[in-house]
């Protein structure tokens, strides 16, 4: 598999120092997390895609009954998700892919799982539209967070600094509306992501 420049930076990060330091940053947000992807109404058969999937730190809170896609460009973390798994009977394939193109052919899920994932991509707008792209109509989006709402005028704004910070191992100014922009989707439910209500959770819904 081949990555752009802008991606084998952050692969870089995410093989060395990350792996180290995810669990300890995601401790204080588990709760959240599990509180923020039951927002997903899951049925028996449903095929779940998770772009970025990481050290699979979210698998454990997707039933059982459906079958969970995880994509990363990390082999480390992806090393360390497959043996966080490997006692599991979960239906569970993981791929090193780029969630900004991936292979999947159109209308393959039901259901996505976007966890601190849309600020931690190079370009979150391609990434999205690829997930709405593999996505089912009708079919579900959880994006975990820590995107802004900011009014129209401040997105340029926004996207000068993010030109910027982007590169880096994940930005924290990137506005939800910029990223969601043209695309047939529609916010459905929206819920305080931590105790300050710097993350959010949203839920979304393709349109047929």
């Amino acid at each position: 598999m081949k990555f752009e420049l802008k991606n084998i930076l952050k692969q870089i990060s995410f093989n060395t120092f990350i792996p180290f330091f995810y669990p300890m940053m995601m401790l204080p947000l588990r709760s959240w997390r599990r509180k923020a992807i039951a927002m997903l109404r899951f049925q028996p058969g449903d095929r779940v895609i998770v772009p970025g999937v990481g050290s699979g730190y979210d698998l454990s809170y997707i039933p059982r009954g459906v079958s969970v896609d995880g994509v990363d460009i990390s082999e480390v973390m992806l090393a360390i998700a497959r043996n966080r798994i490997r006692h599991n009977t979960k239906s569970i394939t993981l791929h090193i892919m780029d969630a900004e193109n991936m292979d999947f052919p159109p209308n393959t899920f039901d259901k996505a799982i976007l966890d601190l994932f849309i600020t931690c991509v190079a370009d979150p707008q391609k990434a999205f539209s690829e997930i709405v792209r593999v996505l089912k109509p009708e079919g579900e989006i959880l994006i975990y967070d820590h995107l802004i709402r900011v009014p129209a005028w401040a997105d340029s704004f926004m996207a000068g600094i993010d030109l910027v910070m982007k590169y880096n191992f994940c930005t924290v100014i990137r506005s939800f509306d910029e990223v969601i922009k043209g695309q047939p989707v529609t916010v459905t439910k929206e819920i305080k992501g931590d105790p300050l209500g710097f993350i959010k959770g949203f839920l979304l819904r393709k349109t047929a």
